[in-house]
């Protein structure tokens, strides 16, 4: 039997580690945060001492981490103990330079790599549906591609190395783009004296239906049960999301792109930030 080391079981990790240990994979599983385990040995997951413990147990090595400073420490502590014939995966959201570093550095020692981020949030995680935007070798894909099709809906072989962490910048970066459009087109909305619901009707309906009207409308009432039924508590906070645009803002400046919304919708949760609200969900940003 397959064993599958699992580093970083937050709320995106616990989900997608679970849903592995329940297709009857051998989760060993690590994480700062030790109080996690009182909830996964129920599902089997095995709690790991530390890194070392934990790579030369496991045949394939996941790591779903909240900053490419941490990848790449976790990655460098990974590399003293993996065996050439392990697989290791990234699901982090990072900067491409970090990706590409720590994938290079695996490589010389003839371990197989992926970066592979999602999209789909803690509920995506939790259920088994995420879109997974991958990069590196197809054949590296294919030998792995089992996971991937447990823990998500679809799997998407973006190119090569880096090119899973590219897509995922580009994505959300139109996510957080979309949510701000979608509040003010329901400010306006009400200031019209439109049923808000008749709108949602609409709008799901027509062109201008997307993911941040059809699944997480920010609109409390409105639409399927989402983070703004709740206070705006749980789902994607908005400080994850700050930190992804601020991957956007240095890939635009490092490719001379132009992006005159990107930077617009990165400087509105910049302001969520500064003002202490990025616990919330990102889709607070609509009350800014």
């Amino acid at each position: 039997m397959i064993n599958i080391g699992f580093i970083g079981l937050g709320n995106m990790g616990k989900g997608m580690s679970i849903n592995l240990s329940k297709n009857n994979y051998i989760i060993n599983g690590f994480d700062l945060n030790s109080e996690v385990f009182n909830e996964l040995k129920k599902y089997n997951i095995n709690q790991m001492k530390n890194i070392k413990e934990l790579t030369e147990n496991s045949d394939y090595i996941i790591t779903m981490l909240p900053d490419g400073k941490a990848v790449l420490k976790v990655w460098e502590e990974i590399l003293m103990h993996a065996k050439s014939s392990q697989i290791l995966v990234d699901c982090s959201t990072i900067d491409v330079k970090t990706s590409l570093l720590v994938q290079k550095n695996a490589q010389k020692l003839n371990i197989e790599t992926l970066d592979a981020p999602v999209s789909g949030g803690v509920v995506g995680a939790d259920e088994g549906t995420l879109t997974f935007m991958i990069g590196g070798d197809e054949k590296t894909l294919n030998n792995v591609k089992d996971l991937f099709d447990i823990m998500g809906k679809k799997s998407i072989h973006c190119g090569a190395y880096g090119a899973g962490q590219s897509a995922k910048i580009c994505n959300n970066m139109l996510l957080a783009s979309t949510m701000i459009a979608v509040g003010e087109s329901f400010e306006l909305g009400k200031n019209l004296g439109l049923d808000l619901n008749k709108l949602f009707e609409v709008l799901s309906t027509s062109s201008g239906s997307c993911w941040a009207i059809n699944t997480y409308c920010p609109i409390k009432g409105i639409g399927p049960k989402s983070p703004s039924d709740n206070n705006y508590n749980g789902g994607f906070s908005t400080a994850l999301m700050h930190k992804d645009l601020s991957l956007a803002i240095d890939a635009i400046n490092q490719t001379n792109s132009k992006n005159n919304y990107g930077l617009s919708t990165f400087n509105k949760f910049d302001e969520l930030v500064k003002a202490g609200k990025g616990h919330l969900d990102f889709s607070n940003v609509i009350n800014e």
